[in-house]
């Protein structure tokens, strides 16, 4: 079953809002476009094997989790991690396209596309080693025994994959169920439930925002002002009904809610009333007083020092 369910990544939103308010010219702009990129693919690939895990949602002891990060000494981000009666086992999802080829000594992992073009990664053996380390670790902390199993999983059929040498699975996404069906069994003193539990009970949850201090981008490179969704242009107006669009007449009375949204994953989590008029691109202290009292339940500090938290107004999806 499915027990912590597929969740987009967070930078994907912020990428998309920072891309949107950096001008094409800045230094940083093609980079985040790339990075977006290869995270949207990412999210593609790790939603694509948990649809595929689904398909064992009538086990009883079969638990899928999406996403995990857990409290231990060396860094811990898994893809996906499965609990079963034979065994833990961390799935690196890599959603990579054209030839690749896994380099020992030194360990690396080398892309080259159809156009010829060639990039290196580390590789993804060495990061999964690494969770697998941590997770004994997390497993003597918490007196469980179980085996921690690793495998490196590309969803789709697209990439013409090279191994050197021995080293962890690297296994296509239709060949999970046979590899789980593998695992040697074993008693063990928790049961899956127990297990699930314990780390349900622990698991972290880490935001990198805000991006502009994570990418060191200033916040006067970024596009001020209220963004159309109807025609992507930034500049609406403040009017009775809303926010008015000069260049199509679109009118959206909630279009302040997507730029201090965007204000959150790019600047940051408080917000003052001049902070405000600054971002939105506003004159009237009173109107930026109630947008922002209308848009956040909590708030701290007093006068002109007034802070207002944004984090309600981010919905991971």
């Amino acid at each position: 079953m499915i027990v912590k369910p597929f969740t987009s990544s967070p930078f994907i939103l912020g990428f998309r809002a920072l891309i949107m308010r950096l001008p094409p010219t800045h230094p940083q702009f093609e980079r985040l476009q790339q990075e977006l990129k290869i995270k949207e693919a990412g999210d593609f690939g790790e939603h694509y094997i948990m649809r595929i895990l689904e398909s064992f949602s009538s086990l009883q002891d079969f638990h899928a989790l999406h996403n995990v990060i857990l409290p231990t000494t060396l860094p811990m981000q898994i893809d996906i991690l499965v609990v079963t009666p034979n065994g833990i086992i961390l799935l690196e999802i890599k959603n990579i396209r054209g030839q690749v080829r896994f380099k020992n000594n030194p360990r690396q992992l080398i892309r080259t596309t159809e156009k010829g073009d060639t990039t290196v990664f580390t590789h993804p053996e060495v990061q999964l080693e690494q969770y697998m380390q941590a997770m004994h670790q997390f497993f003597e902390t918490h007196h469980i025994s179980m085996p921690i199993y690793g495998a490196i999983v590309f969803p789709f059929n697209n990439a013409t994959i090279y191994h050197e040498g021995d080293g962890l699975p690297i296994l296509m996404g239709k060949e999970l169920p046979l590899y789980f069906h593998k695992l040697s069994g074993g008693k063990y003193k928790q049961s899956v439930n127990e297990i699930t539990r314990i780390i349900l009970k622990h698991i972290r949850d880490r935001k990198p925002f805000p991006l502009c201090d994570y990418y060191n981008i200033e916040q006067r490179d970024l596009h001020k002002g209220i963004l159309c969704e109807n025609c992507g242009q930034f500049g609406m107006q403040k009017l009775k009904k809303g926010w008015y669009c000069k260049k199509c007449q679109h009118v959206n009375p909630h279009a302040h809610v997507g730029a201090l949204r965007d204000y959150y994953m790019l600047v940051g989590g408080t917000i003052t009333n001049r902070d405000c008029r600054y971002f939105l691109n506003i004159d009237s202290p009173d109107v930026a007083k109630r947008i922002l009292q209308k848009s956040c339940a909590k708030r701290s500090g007093s006068g002109k020092y007034r802070k207002y938290h944004l984090s309600s107004l981010y919905r991971h999806r």
